[in-house]
């Protein structure tokens, strides 16, 4: 059977200004990923652009926790495609970590009580991965985030 994964992309990123230049070919992989499942792709233009939007989010914070606490910041980028079914996205800096736990439990207490809340920074991009995603994964330390989205 051999490994069911179809490596799309591998990069680390330097700065968040790098990555940007990056974001077409990005695009054209999200494309491909999408496309080429010999068959017709179960996400619509709009979820393809709501995907970017959370690998946007995932990729900015992972500058933004290692920004100041790592001289030379980096955030690594992993797109597969996992038994021809799932997008695998796995983004991963070189900081220190957050609490995602934390994070997480004030994001879904706001889940419940949309009036509440501000937009403020801290938060938003978890709530749009966990808004697009079929599950957003942490590892302990906080400094990499894994993004499934089912696609068949």
């Amino acid at each position: 059977m051999g490994d069911m994964r179809q490596k799309l992309m591998r990069k680390t990123f330097h700065s968040a200004q790098e990555y940007r230049h990056e974001r077409e070919q990005l695009h054209q992989c999200l494309q491909k990923a999408l496309g080429n499942r010999g068959g017709e792709t179960t996400l619509s233009e709009n979820e393809v652009t709501m995907l970017e939007v959370a690998l946007n989010e995932a990729v900015n914070n992972g500058f933004k926790y290692a920004q100041g606490k790592v001289s030379a910041p980096a955030v690594t980028l992993s797109i597969y495609v996992l038994h021809s079914k799932f997008l695998v996205i796995r983004v991963k800096d070189n900081g220190s970590g957050f609490r995602a736990d934390q994070v997480m439990a004030k994001v879904s207490a706001l889940e419940e009580d949309e009036e509440e809340w501000e937009w403020g920074e801290s938060g938003r991009g978890i709530y749009i991965m966990e808004a697009v995603m079929d599950e957003v994964r942490y590892n302990a330390k906080g400094n990499s985030v894994v993004l499934l989205k089912t696609l068949a």
